[in-house]
């Protein structure tokens, strides 16, 4: 995998929240820092969006000053003191004169057609211009889609080579009491109580450890083994035998962690969790785990780039932590496969039911429960710079800024073939589906429960979708809030294509079926539902939506087409109608055959 990591996803809402440098700064290379910074503060730092303060024209030393009051505590924001690292002292010097040297606008920028304002900036306004939306998205989205195809193809290899294990795996646990290794696992859930140097064995020789019990499992971080190191144990295979029940355990340690700082974002995988664990299908349930001023806290609090999590279950877990804080995992690097949790979790910023933080992929996987907590929160993820591939949600999610149904914060990443359905409510930046969109693609999704905000940018599908393209998705849910309200996308300065909206739209402000404030972005066939918003829902078509073609050969396959191996490309024998991307029967709401085919698939 790359060395792209989640760092990025908090510098798009708040790139200036890093150390005062006292350098003369160069804003030529300054423009070149800047650009995770335009989709919210925007090129010129004259924001799209009120919620983002305006910073062009500003003073640099101004500029500074406010990086040293955020990194310091003396202004209170987690997600600008989230994104204080891995800048020099000549960098944020090079950024503060960059933005100081642009010229500050008086007034908002006004709301543009659809195609862009005539007589804009070169270059802006639409999905044509150079670079994309705006002009200046550059990302490789390309590259980026191959390596989540390669992580793809990894989790499926190992789920190839899983290998199930009968309970008698299990009968060789002595009952009696004692500790007699004194490795501080008791006998009776040691598979080796002799050996202070071994926990769990590998009966069948697949290379995957056996697990039994839920204090074995425990142990892959509390073992007492001079030999048998925790950053050993942590590159093991395990796999589940049977369900287990953590109950007993009053405060689960997470199975990696952040490191001795205790700082994800500078340590990112190295203290993770490293290896494979197959869950065979079975269940992990009663997990509570407390450790609300930890970053990087879950089941797994860390999963490295090397980690993969398969075919497994979590049940009845609660989870509260501060940053990057998931159900299964806190801070992924990894791949989640094919994996589910119900509970309940709670943080500050970056958490999500199933993963707060995440750079890696989460596929066919679902989160059902709640999420509480402060900003960058989704129903499945938090904040995001990797891939939701045919995975959904029906999370209730309740935050301040920056709510998703499905994700948070959507930078530089992806979801396909995805759904949310549970209620989503917060005050800026909320969506049915995401909360902020930030040069990242969302294909092939919907969302229907209701989103609520008592502020700016309130989506159906997606909050704020800033540089970002959007296709092939619907929204069918009730939206309320005060300004740039929409029943698709709350506020536009992205790409919109083949969208539809129904459901009520109330709003203070500006408000639209569609999209409730364009700027400079561009939003084409897409429509919302007439007077009859449900039965014009049920009676939509593949050709009335443009989602299937009308005549087959047809060029853009990966618009109509299911991607069902996850190789990033549509094969012949996927260019078939068995195997559009969307299936409509009269009566009933359009679902996802994508994702029926994808989670079906091994």
């Amino acid at each position: 995998m790359s060395s792209f990591r989640l760092l990025p996803a908090l510098l798009a809402l708040s790139c200036f929240a890093m150390p005062v440098a006292q350098a003369a700064g160069d804003p030529v290379r300054g423009k070149q820092l800047s650009t995770t910074c335009f989709a919210c503060h925007g090129e010129d730092g004259n924001s799209p969006s009120p919620v983002n303060p305006r910073i062009g024209g500003q003073h640099e030393s101004y500029i500074l000053l406010a990086m040293q009051a955020y990194l310091d505590g003396t202004r209170k924001n987690s997600l600008m003191s989230g994104a204080l690292l891995n800048k020099s002292p000549q960098e944020l010097a090079d950024i503060a004169a960059y933005f100081a040297s642009q010229n500050a606008a008086l007034n908002p920028a006004p709301a543009a057609p659809p195609g862009g304002a005539p007589g804009g900036p070169p270059g802006r306004g639409g999905p044509g211009g150079p670079g994309g939306p705006g002009g200046v998205v550059k990302f490789d989205h390309g590259a980026r889609a191959a390596e989540f195809s390669a992580l793809l193809a990894r989790a499926r290899s190992e789920a190839m080579l899983s290998q199930s294990v009968g309970e008698d795996a299990c009968a060789g646990f002595d009952s009696g009491a004692g500790d007699s290794d004194g490795d501080g696992l008791a006998n009776r859930f040691d598979a080796a109580p002799t050996d202070a140097n071994e926990f769990a064995t590998d009966t069948n020789g697949d290379g995957r450890f056996e697990i039994c019990h839920a204090e074995q499992l425990q142990a892959m971080v509390t073992l007492n083994s001079d030999t048998l190191t925790e950053a050993m144990r942590k590159q093991r295979n395990y796999q589940l035998v049977r369900d287990i029940d953590a109950a007993d355990i009053a405060n689960f340690e997470p199975l990696g962690n952040c490191g001795p700082t205790g700082n994800c974002m500078r340590a990112l995988g190295e203290f993770g969790f490293a290896g494979v664990f197959d869950g065979q299908g079975h269940s992990i349930s009663g997990v509570r785990i407390n450790y609300p001023e930890r970053g990087g806290v879950g089941l797994f609090g860390v999963l490295a780039e090397g980690g993969v999590i398969l075919n497994l279950r979590v049940e009845d877990i609660v989870v509260t932590g501060r940053a990057g804080t998931g159900a299964i995992v806190g801070s992924n690097f990894g791949v989640i496969y094919r994996s589910s949790a119900r509970g309940r979790v709670d943080a500050a910023m970056a958490v999500g039911g199933l993963v707060g933080g995440s750079a890696g992929l989460v596929f066919a996987s679902h989160f059902d429960g709640t999420v509480e907590g402060g900003q960058a929160m989704g129903g499945l993820v938090g904040d995001m710079t990797g891939a939701v591939y045919a995975s959904h949600t029906s999370a209730a999610v309740k935050g301040e800024r920056g709510i998703g149904g499905l994700v948070g914060l959507n930078t530089f990443g992806a979801i396909h073939d995805s759904h949310a359905t549970g209620p989503v409510s917060g005050t800026n930046d909320i969506g049915g589906l995401v909360g902020v969109n930030t040069d990242a693609r969302v294909r092939n999704s919907y969302a229907t429960g209701t989103v609520t905000a008592d502020g700016n940018n309130v989506g159906g599908l997606v909050g704020f979708n800033s540089l970002s393209t959007v296709r092939n998705a619907f929204a069918a849910n009730a939206v309320i809030g005060t300004e740039g309200v929409g029943g698709l996308i709350g506020r536009n300065n992205g790409a919109v294509a083949h969208g539809f909206a129904t459901g009520p739209v109330s709003a203070a402000g500006n408000q639209g079926a569609v999209v409730g404030i364009e700027v400079e972005g561009s939003t084409k066939a897409t429509f919302p539902a007439d007077d009859q918003a449900t039965a014009s829902l049920l009676k939509l078509t593949g050709e009335s939506t443009g989602w299937a073609p009308a005549n087959l050969p047809v060029k853009g396959l990966l618009d109509y087409f299911c991607d069902a191996n996850g190789n990033g490309f549509i094969d012949p024998a996927e260019r078939a109608a068995q195997n559009y991307i969307w299936s409509f029967v009269d009566g009933k709401m359009p679902s996802l055959r994508c994702e029926t085919l994808i989670v079906g698939a091994p």
